[in-house]
């Protein structure tokens, strides 16, 4: 027989684990079609702001942790607080640092894959090849 303590609402859980995905799929698919909109770095931390409720439920509910004791709830939510604390730099350093980015170099569309402005000659190639390296 079932202890009253550990009932879970499977449905209840269900529907919000729905609704979030569902949100997430409907505001990428609206960002895929209107990128101009918000930057692309704002809808990933909109959808992670929308996958750490949908990790919760798992973790509390599916993983039994709303039943155990707070030492082993510990355990488990801090590396979720230690892995936002490590991807938040990152991301305020991916903004502040875009317009130093390797991508904005003059010139850079010439060394496109297939065109001929490769930059070395064919016969540097087997002259390395003579020398043995």
């Amino acid at each position: 027989m079932a202890d009253k303590n550990h009932q879970v609402p499977l449905w209840g859980l269900f529907l919000a684990l729905l609704a979030l995905t569902a949100a997430e799929v409907v505001l990428f698919e609206v960002w895929s079609r209107n990128q101009w909109m918000m930057p692309k770095y704002a809808m990933v931390l909109l959808l992670l702001i929308f996958t750490l409720p949908k990790a919760m439920i798992v973790l509390i509910y599916f993983m039994h942790l709303k039943f155990e004791r707070p030492l082993v709830v510990i355990l488990a939510i801090v590396p979720f607080i230690m892995c936002f604390v490590a991807v938040l730099p990152i991301l305020t350093d991916i903004v502040t640092l875009r317009s130093d980015s390797y991508n904005n170099v003059d010139g850079l569309r010439e060394f496109m894959p297939g065109s001929d402005h490769s930059g070395h000659d064919e016969h540097d190639d087997h002259a390395a090849d003579d020398d043995g390296y």
